[in-house]
């Protein structure tokens, strides 16, 4: 199985490939008349009148065609679509969904959701009829809550700086936002303006064919490479950041369970050997 990383890191690679493709678009203008133009035309066999566009540079040489209708725009937002629409928005359920289960089995009747405005938000739809409450106080099953919980994210789906802070939240990582600024050593605002600005602009571009919400009848809005290369980079940073404190959360419940089990062995033995004690000194008689 795939860790939560890896299906992280296999949904944003896309994005950062055609950032690259972008990056050759961007610093070498297309050439559409000229020697080289007429050349490759030849070469394809274009009509005379069918509008071309050729990129070149020392590494890259590329013909693009009137029938793909595809412009340099359409490439930069394509990128910018891709890191919201997969990477982020798979990998936090998936997180949850390999870990929640073991939080729940090592805080036992420990764990509770803290008080959290968007928590509650978040989990509004999910309910526990009367049945799952007797089911629970007959077989109190770690499972049976982890996956109503992860099945209730159909309906309100993790995203953007929100889905981030519940997510650690219900992994029992005290103020997420707080320790993924504090271990990438960037300002916490500025972390969470960029990703909500990124998911702002994806809807905008899924949405709205890339206009600005106040201005629907308006001009698609102009996107550059550094912007979007900084809101791919800010995603994949904040994720990364959030898995190492997962994988260290988890090791450190393993750890205090281990113990635990460990403490209550030893205090069993004890309780055994004091009764072993006093049986043989009323044996002995």
């Amino acid at each position: 199985m795939l860790s939560p990383r890896q299906i992280f890191e296999d949904n944003i690679r896309p994005s950062t490939l055609l950032l690259k493709v972008f990056r050759l678009l961007e610093h070498e203008r297309p050439d559409t008349e000229g020697e080289r133009v007429d050349t490759l035309r030849k070469l394809v066999d274009a009509a005379a009148d069918e509008e071309l566009m050729v990129i070149y540079n020392e590494v890259f040489l590329g013909l693009i065609r009137e029938r793909a209708d595809v412009s340099r725009a359409t490439i930069r937002r394509s990128a910018l679509c891709n890191p919201l629409c997969t990477a982020l928005e798979t990998y936090l359920p998936v997180l949850l969904q390999q870990n929640l289960e073991n939080v729940i089995k090592a805080k036992g009747r420990q764990f509770k959701l803290p008080e959290d405005e968007a928590l509650e938000s978040q989990f509004a739809p999910l309910q526990f009829t009367l049945s799952d409450a007797l089911r629970l106080l007959e077989d109190p099953d770690p499972l049976f809550v982890a996956n109503k919980v992860i099945r209730s994210l159909k309906i309100a789906y993790l995203t953007g700086k929100r889905g981030i802070h519940v997510t650690g939240l219900l992994l029992d990582i005290e103020d997420p936002w707080k320790q993924i600024a504090g271990r990438l050593h960037r300002d916490m605002d500025e972390l969470q303006s960029t990703v909500h600005a990124t998911v702002n602009r994806r809807n905008d571009i899924v949405h709205r064919a890339d206009r600005d919400r106040k201005s629907l009848d308006g001009e698609a809005q102009d996107i550059a490479y550094a912007w979007t290369t900084q809101a791919v980079d800010t995603i994949r940073h904040v994720c990364l950041c959030l898995d190492e404190l997962v994988a260290e959360r988890m090791a450190e419940l393993t750890h205090q369970a281990t113990e635990g089990e460990t403490t209550g062995t030893s205090e069993k033995s004890i309780e055994q050997l004091v009764a072993e004690m006093h049986a043989r000194k009323h044996r002995d008689g």
